[in-house]
């Protein structure tokens, strides 16, 4: 994502116009997309794939150049590489790492930590890759998470030059080519069934690069052809289309091949054509002169800015993020990056020793901080994920249906829960009280607990696509075989946050009785009837059914503001005093309760609230003596849940109104 030199040699001054526009271009996508503005909800993050073809033309241009007069040098090559891209990176991870205490939670500042060395070690898409997750911490809350695309293009330059200076010349091409469509195929094959995988991996990326390669390989004997330049116009059209109007297929898949197909085309046309002097195009340019750093600098002021407001900040707040974005982006271009690229130091030992000195003190700065501003009360222990009896309990997608000893509290449990995390955090609030009685736990995070139905979302870059909706059916359909044929259990709770099954965003999977899926749109009483269906089928089998609505929350970070208050962190906007009016729950879960209610009453059983003990007056309380009880937006902790069950009535609800 940086900018460099032309391919053949050029200084900056002389680069090409459309390339600094295709910057400028994907460095706005991404902007507007992480701001959240209308029209790009779903496809903003294509900049990105734009961003690797242009990369993968501009370096593998000046490896070619270098090979082919014979005055390659890997350490030239790298040299000019770190000049170029780390001092302006370094700054912004120092400036991360100077801010993040006073807005992040201790949470995410552990997550940091991480982000920082793969950042500094170049395998920041590892890192990410392995904090996604349904229990991991939002991607809102990863002020380094941008740093991943860097990792991959960084990934990339260690393999082309090697490749292009032992592979003979005249395989070039083929060699890139068969590279790049067996890259594209894993991105296919991995993109609807391991979507974080397929995002983050190199693997799947680079191809995407590698259009870019095979283009800087074929540019001397394409550049000036005229069907190609004829093509530039649909391939513009193209480019400023499919963001705003994507197929919707997994991504990296259809929509990210007609981007990057389209970028190939703007490149390979290349011919100096009036339009390209005109004022749009020429603005356009002027904001891919800053794209590196406007990439590096906006990401972290709109991490920074929703986590001081909790929630989703008011619009203007947004508005003034990207316009601090711009303005720091055009500080660090003129101070930073402009400088270090015209540089030539004398004494390359001493330009690499300042490098090994600044990664190491970014990278135990996080630690001496923590250090030096820890807490009494480990909050990261409070707010760590409820898994319920035990960790296991949560069943993975990927993972085969079995039931295990650790999430029963007796050999013979009489009561089961089953659902989805939720259902995991109220085991939290029965397992003391129910423990004795027996107790089995059966959750699987994501998915909700309803009869032939699950939810997938729109978008394509989401982990609950296709393929999790059909594991997420299997899932209940195997624990609805197993609880109605157990001889042990007697009541069936039923527990689920049940918002998402209701949500615009997504899509509803069905399944008929002969087996046959079909897709439809989110209607409430295909819910309702499917989470009625559950408890029907199971008193078929003479089991007691009971619901657990979800506990009140208002949308936003209950958990994280009780602990930045606590730890005097910055906090703006009307949730900063951490308190749920009985109002904005109403607002935040009516429907969800609605429904579950008339499923209650469709299947003639409870549905357990602890609304009436923990509201009244208007506000529900979010901590009970001092204990917290959300680690998140409505996540019960385990001590909050534990002291829930053992004041509120609910376990004996349980026990006494299931039928």
């Amino acid at each position: 994502m940086s900018n460099d030199i032309s391919p053949t040699g050029a200084p900056k001054s002389k680069l090409r116009l459309d390339i600094q526009a295709l910057r400028g271009f994907a460095v706005l996508l991404v902007l507007f997309y992480h701001a959240k503005l209308p029209g790009l909800d779903y496809a903003g993050f294509l900049g990105v794939d734009l961003f690797f073809v242009i990369s993968g033309f501009l370096i593998t241009g000046i490896i070619r150049d270098g090979v082919e007069a014979g005055s390659f040098s890997f350490l030239n090559f790298y040299f000019r590489r770190a000049k170029r891209l780390l001092p302006a990176a370094f700054v912004v991870l120092a400036f991360v790492v100077a801010c993040a205490p006073f807005v992040l939670t201790e949470i995410a500042l552990d997550d940091l930590k991480e982000q920082i060395i793969g950042s500094l070690l170049f395998v920041a898409n590892f890192v990410i890759w392995g904090q996604t997750g349904y229990f991991a911490a939002a991607a809102d809350t990863k002020p380094l998470l941008h740093f991943w695309s860097l990792a991959v293009e960084e990934q990339y330059y260690f393999v082309m030059p090697l490749l292009l200076f032992f592979v003979p010349r005249k395989s070039w091409f083929v060699v890139v080519a068969a590279i790049s469509v067996a890259s594209f195929a894993l991105s296919v094959y991995l993109a609807p069934r391991y979507p974080d995988a397929a995002f983050y991996l190199p693997l799947t990326r680079m191809w995407e690069l590698g259009l870019g390669s095979m283009a800087a390989i074929a540019h001397l004997q394409l550049s000036g052809s005229r069907w190609l330049s004829v093509a530039r116009i649909p391939a513009i059209a193209l480019l400023i289309v499919v963001p705003f109007f994507p197929t919707g297929l997994p991504h990296p898949g259809l929509d990210a091949l007609l981007v990057c197909g389209a970028t190939l085309l703007i490149i390979l046309g290349h011919n100096a054509s009036a339009w390209e002097s005109s004022l749009p195009v020429r603005v356009i340019a002027r904001v891919g002169d800053i794209s590196y750093s406007l990439y590096l600098v906006h990401w972290p002021i709109l991490v920074f800015t929703r986590a001081a407001y909790l929630d989703e900040p008011p619009q203007t707040a947004i508005w003034i993020a990207v316009a601090l974005s711009i303005v720091l982006s055009i500080v660090l271009f003129r101070f930073v990056e402009e400088p270090f690229r015209k540089s030539n130091p004398s004494k390359r030992q001493k330009f690499a020793a300042g490098l090994v000195a600044c990664s190491a003190a970014i990278a135990v700065s996080p630690s001496v901080i923590a250090a030096a501003t820890a807490s009494d009360i480990d909050y990261q222990h409070v707010r760590r994920t409820n898994y319920g009896l035990a960790f296991e309990c949560s069943l993975k997608a990927d993972e085969l249906f079995s039931i295990k000893d650790s999430c029963k509290t007796t050999d013979h449990p009489r009561v089961l829960v089953w659902g989805d995390s939720y259902a995991m955090a109220w085991t939290s609030a029965l397992m003391g009280p129910l423990r004795e009685h027996g107790m089995q736990q059966i959750t699987m995070g994501g998915c909700d607990p309803l009869y032939r139905v699950s939810r997938f979302a729109k978008a394509t870059n989401s982990s609950y696509n296709l393929d999790y909706a059909k594991a997420c059916m299997s899932f209940n359909s195997n624990v609805l075989a197993y609880a109605k044929t157990s001889e042990d259990i007697e009541t069936v709770v039923i527990a689920g946050r049940m918002q998402t099954p209701l949500s615009k965003s997504n899509r509803l999977l069905t399944q008929t009785a002969e087996g046959e899926y079909e897709v439809r749109e989110v209607s409430t009483d295909i819910v309702t009837n499917a989470l009625a269906s559950l408890a029907m089928e199971l008193h078929k089998s003479g089991k007691k059914v009971v619901f657990i609505a979800p506990p009140p929350a208002d949308g936003s970070n209950i958990g994280a503001c009780l602990e930045r208050r606590a730890r005097g962190k910055i906090s703006l906007g009307p949730q900063s005093d951490c308190t749920i009016t009985i109002d904005a729950n109403r607002r935040y879960r009516g429907d969800t309760l609605d429904m579950m209610d008339d499923a209650a009453k469709l299947a003639e059983i409870e549905l357990l609230d602890v609304f009436g003990f923990l509201c009244d007056d208007g506000i529900c309380k979010t901590q009970l003596d001092g204990t917290i009880l959300y680690r998140d937006y409505s996540h019960l902790t385990y001590d909050g849940g534990a002291l829930l069950g053992a004041q509120s009535s609910l376990a004996d609800d349980v026990l006494e109104k299931a039928r």
